[in-house]
């Protein structure tokens, strides 16, 4: 099994509550539409003195009234809404307003088990937490998204389709990442509102701080879209800032990047306070979505059972203007016949399993209304083969647009 560092947060939201044992929390906030518009949450923030919410900001759909847009952070196109212009303040989050490991907060920790334990309790006061809204909204969250959470048969499935750690995400990035936790932390494997609270942090919080309003931001590299800066607090009492880079216009939507750092992005690296840099595999296990162009690839060929030494492939994927194709490759990580050799094999296996597609669904995965733990639901099986196709492309494209020259490196 072939090992990765990996640092992770996301966005995925349902308006489904869940119950914490306590009082019903009160109906969510929504717009004319129907969507949560986080006037809750911005109200909430803009109560503290050094809280503040940019007043052009809306939290809905993309298309307002469609469940199938975009959630995420706009800025509002009603008539007369100011654009943002760079530098301004979208958010700023005062620090009692941030969960994380309270006093024992350190800014170049990236994983604490105390932050998780704190997410815990206040998940469990609900509507008693002094962080309210914020719960209210994480408790809408939707569960099982991320491999991590999948059944037993979509994980056991998506590891086939990685061919048992050959193929990236690796297994230690996602297939017993709790288990690590609860021995790491000396979690309850018993406690559900624990395993929420985990898979909350992994994917959502910055480092070790869980951030209103930042973390409903969508992750973004391409630097057409990509229009945000954030400073998390140096140390323990200080503010979270998210700031406008360039200036957002009316209707626009506002990203942030989950993996800046990472050596596709183009990021100006004096802003890579978080030092994310995970390749696009890894922000699948972690986020459970495959982010858009540009995106970090990395193989290993290396057959670590006959003890060989790890052997990179590092690429970038992205498309131009034209619509087409390009591979630039890490001098470090250049692919040589034996690498290809690798993808080919591994991409002629993986046809293959595509073309029994049909008949392992059928196997596989739940029907409307069945209770199967043999069985996967729909979404883990859509999920996999999502990745499958960007995957397969990916490996397609390795293998199309070997370097040539030097002009091929990043």
């Amino acid at each position: 099994m072939k090992l990765r560092n990996t640092l992770a947060r996301s966005i995925t939201t349902t308006l489904t509550i869940v119950s914490t044992g306590h009082a019903a929390l009160p109906p969510i906030p929504l717009d004319k539409h129907g969507d949560y518009d986080g006037s809750d949450i911005i109200q909430w923030i803009k109560s503290h003195p050094q809280g503040y919410v940019h007043p052009s900001v809306r939290i809905g759909r993309a298309i307002p009234g469609d469940p199938n847009s975009m959630f995420g952070l706009y800025v509002s196109s009603d008539p007369g809404t100011a654009p943002m212009e760079q530098d301004d303040i979208i958010a700023r989050i005062p620090w009692n307003y941030l969960i994380g490991p309270g006093d024992k907060y350190d800014s170049s920790v990236f994983f604490s088990c105390k932050e998780i334990e704190n997410l815990t309790a206040e998940l469990k006061k609900g509507e008693e937490s002094t962080y309210g809204p914020y719960i209210r909204y994480l408790l809408t969250q939707k569960q099982g998204t991320m491999p991590g959470e999948w059944s037993k048969a979509g994980k056991k499935f998506f590891a086939k389709l990685l061919d048992y750690g050959e193929l990236p995400p690796y297994e230690e990035a996602w297939l017993d990442d709790y288990k690590k936790y609860l021995r790491k932390c000396d979690g309850d494997p018993e406690d559900d509102m624990e395993r929420r609270a985990y898979y909350l942090a992994s994917s959502r919080d910055e480092d070790t701080l869980m951030i209103p309003i930042y973390d409903m931001a969508n992750h973004s590299n391409d630097v057409k879209k990509l229009n945000t800066l954030s400073f998390k607090p140096d140390k323990v009492g200080k503010a979270f800032r998210f700031e406008a880079s360039r200036t957002i216009m009316p209707g626009e939507e506002i990203f942030n990047s989950y993996n800046r750092c990472n050596p596709c992005s183009n990021a100006d690296f004096k802003h890579c306070e978080t030092f994310s840099s995970q390749p696009t595999p890894d922000m699948f296990a972690h986020f459970g979505f495959i982010e858009q162009f540009p995106q970090y690839w990395r193989f290993d060929s290396s057959d670590e059972d006959a003890g060989e030494e790890p052997d990179e492939i590092i690429m970038c994927f992205n498309k131009n203007d034209n619509g087409e194709y390009e591979v630039l490759w890490d001098a470090n990580g250049l692919p040589d016949e034996k690498d290809f050799d690798f993808l080919s094999e591994h991409l002629k296996r993986l046809k293959d399993m595509y073309e029994n597609k049909e008949k392992l669904q059928k196997k596989l995965v739940l029907g409307d209304g069945e209770e199967n733990i043999k069985n996967m639901p729909i979404s883990e099986w859509n999920s996999i083969w999502w990745y499958y196709d960007e995957l397969t492309r990916a490996m397609d494209a390795a293998i199309k647009y070997a370097p040539d020259d030097e002009s091929d490196e990043l």
